[in-house]
């Protein structure tokens, strides 16, 4: 299955104010660290792959956790994401 890029201008926006708003709380080194690491801390499917992001970010596996919640959390506070 080949990968689709969204090149709708809303959505591009959209998305980087979700970057800027982790980025802004605290959680740029991660952010960066996957954006830089794509084909390595994302499975084919788009999934992350914890063992390359713990690698990467020097993180352990629990810690990773704790801030992937608290990431979700900051952007369910905001915008209401599930």
């Amino acid at each position: 299955m080949e990968k689709t890029i969204n090149a709708n201008p809303v959505f591009t926006l959209e998305l980087q104010e979700v970057i800027n708003k982790l980025k802004v709380g605290g959680y740029g080194n991660i952010i960066e660290c996957l954006m830089d690491n794509e084909a390595e801390c994302f499975t084919k499917k788009g999934r992350f792959n914890k063992s390359a992001i713990c690698r990467k970010t020097g993180l352990k596996t629990k810690e990773l956790e704790d801030v992937l919640k608290n990431m979700k959390d900051l952007l369910k506070q905001e915008y209401s994401v599930e």
